[in-house]
C-alpha cells in the first residue's frame, strides 16, 4: 500500500497542497498507550471515512514516503485492548481489523499530497476495510475446518428467514423451501431434528 486518504476542509486544501501538513497545526487525534501518539489522521480507503461524500471536505491522497505511520482499530479506540490492536503501519497486515485507522505522526511535505480522483485515479489496494476484515475473517475460520460450507449455509438461511429476505415454505416437517423475495432463487434446508 503506497497511498493513505485524508478529509480535509475545502477551506485547507490549497494550503495543505501548497505548504504541507504541519503536524502541529493538523493533528486531530491522540492515542493514549503509556505514552501518547499524536498525529493526523488517515485511512486506507477513502471509503473507510465518513466524511465520503461530505460537500464541506475534499479527500486527499498521500504518499506513505518518509512519513511515521501506525494503524489502530477504531472499534477499540477507548478501550483497554487498544495496545494489542496498535502496530507501525509497515508492519500491520490488511484486513486484520475491522476498522483500520492510520494516524500519521509526523508533518506531510507538499510533494506527499495529492489531490484524489474518484474517477480516474490510482487503483485502490483496498475498496472497504471493514468489508475486506469480514471476508478475510469468514474465510479463515471456514479455511480451519471448525465450520463448514454446510453450517455456514445453515446459518445463512436462518439470518435470510429473520431479515425476511426469504419466503419459508414447508413440503413435511423436516423440509423447507427458502425462496429469495428479490431473485426468487430457491434453497432447500432438511432438518436433521
Amino acid at each position: 500500500m503506497s497511498y493513505l486518504y485524508i478529509y480535509v476542509e475545502n477551506e485547507k486544501v490549497e494550503n495543505a497542497l501548497k505548504y504541507g501538513m504541519k503536524l502541529s497545526e493538523y493533528a486531530n487525534k491522540i492515542i493514549t498507550l503509556g505514552t501518547e501518539k499524536r498525529g493526523i489522521t488517515a485511512f486506507l480507503s477513502p471509503k473507510d471515512s465518513s466524511l465520503l461524500g461530505n460537500e464541506n471536505y475534499t479527500c486527499l491522497k498521500i504518499s506513505i514516503d518518509n512519513l511515521n505511520i501506525y494503524i489502530y482499530n477504531k472499534v477499540l479506540e477507548n478501550t483497554n485492548s487498544i495496545s494489542n490492536f496498535f502496530t507501525e503501519f509497515k508492519k500491520y497486515t490488511i484486513g486484520s481489523y475491522e476498522e483500520p485507522v492510520a494516524i500519521i505522526c509526523s508533518t506531510i511535505l507538499p510533494e506527499n499530497i495529492f489531490l484524489y480522483n474518484n474517477i480516474l485515479d490510482t487503483p485502490i489496494l483496498v475498496e472497504n476495510s471493514k468489508d475486506l476484515y469480514y471476508e478475510k475473517s469468514v474465510f479463515e475460520m471456514v479455511e480451519s475446518g471448525r465450520f463448514s460450507y454446510s453450517e455456514i449455509y445453515q446459518m445463512l438461511l436462518i439470518l435470510g428467514e429473520q431479515k425476511k429476505i426469504f419466503k419459508v415454505t414447508s413440503t413435511d416437517t423436516q423440509t423447507k423451501i427458502y425462496e429469495n423475495k428479490f431473485n426468487l432463487k430457491k434453497y432447500t434446508r432438511k432438518s436433521n431434528f
